[in-house]
């Protein structure tokens, strides 16, 4: 049974996904494209129709494939019946359940991995992102290039590949400065570096910095994201101040894979950057009662700057 059930899982989406596109590919050339199937919302599924299909010889094929994408939300039913067919299903149908960042504590999991072959599809860092994108463009693009790329759409792997094949039309050999020419770094990443300018007390630096992004984003994003992200330094930098472990903090604030931040130093102190934070909220209070000079994006753009000056 378990050369008939796969487990494509854990945390990356772009692998998981291209994957599946590799098997539904493969498996169609050979066996036709009628005898493979895809549930991607079990919501709206029949469970009669998804029975029948698993416990079903093919007519027309020596295989049938069977996908399933699943996910954290499925009832207790549902992931009961998926394990009946299961036990049931035609010896040549092919299942896999593609499974996106599961809950491991689950019963439903630890059942489905004691009968699946499992194939995890795992980015734990950087260096395993580079991995992914020298194996198919090792050939075009240098590893300046790649470390930049990586940093401008911060790691996310498909709008990675995207902009690499963008890049590869007009470019033999894609280096660093084709990256710094042609592609935008994300608002994430943007935001990410003006406010490590402002916490180290870089005010016209920062400036400059959000002139540029606010060529590609409008002022409520950026204002909206610039209070996300130093919304966090500010509460870590208050229990730092307080004397409160690194490891206590991490887990107060729910940080994760930001644990990072909790070891930055900054030449700002604490008392500032409080000051600075609750100087940019009352900028929302002055747009919703109408006390800024002027109700358009400028007159937002002027306060924020008037603000990083003050620092």
């Amino acid at each position: 049974m378990t050369k008939t059930i796969y487990l494509f899982t854990w945390n990356s989406d772009f692998l998981l996904n291209d994957a599946i596109s590799k098997w539904k590919k493969q498996f169609s050339d050979k066996y036709w494209e009628i005898n493979l199937s895809h549930y991607k919302d079990l919501n709206i599924v029949d469970k009669n129709i998804l029975k029948s299909e698993a416990l079903s010889t093919s007519f027309f094929s020596e295989k049938k494939l069977i996908i399933i994408d699943l996910n954290n939300d499925l009832d207790e039913d549902f992931e009961n019946f998926l394990l009946s067919i299961l036990d049931k299903k035609d010896e040549n149908t092919i299942i896999i359940f593609n499974f996106l960042s599961p809950d491991k504590r689950k019963k439903f999991y630890k059942n489905l991995v004691k009968i699946s072959e499992i194939k995890e599809f795992d980015i734990k860092d950087e260096n395993d992102i580079k991995k992914i994108i020298l194996s198919r463009f090792w050939n075009i693009i240098d590893n300046d290039a790649i470390d930049l790329i990586i940093k401008y759409k911060a790691k996310n792997i498909k709008k990675i590949f995207s902009e690499i094949e963008k890049l590869s039309i007009m470019n033999n050999q894609i280096k660093k400065e084709d990256i710094e020419k042609n592609i935008v770094p994300e608002l994430e990443e943007s935001i990410f570096d003006i406010v490590n300018l402002l916490l180290n007390k870089e005010k016209i630096e920062s400036i400059k910095r959000i002139d540029i992004l606010l060529n590609e984003v409008n002022i409520y994003q950026f204002y909206n994201s610039l209070l996300s992200n130093l919304r966090v330094t500010v509460y870590i930098q208050k229990l730092k101040k307080y004397n409160i472990p690194q490891s206590e903090i991490w887990k107060i604030l729910n940080l994760w894979n930001r644990r990072f931040l909790i070891e930055k130093n900054y030449k700002i102190k604490y008392d500032e950057l409080s000051k600075f934070f609750i100087n940019l909220v009352k900028i929302d209070k002055k747009m919703k009662t109408w006390k800024l000079i002027s109700s358009d994006e400028d007159s937002i753009r002027y306060e924020i700057e008037k603000n990083i000056l003050k620092i």
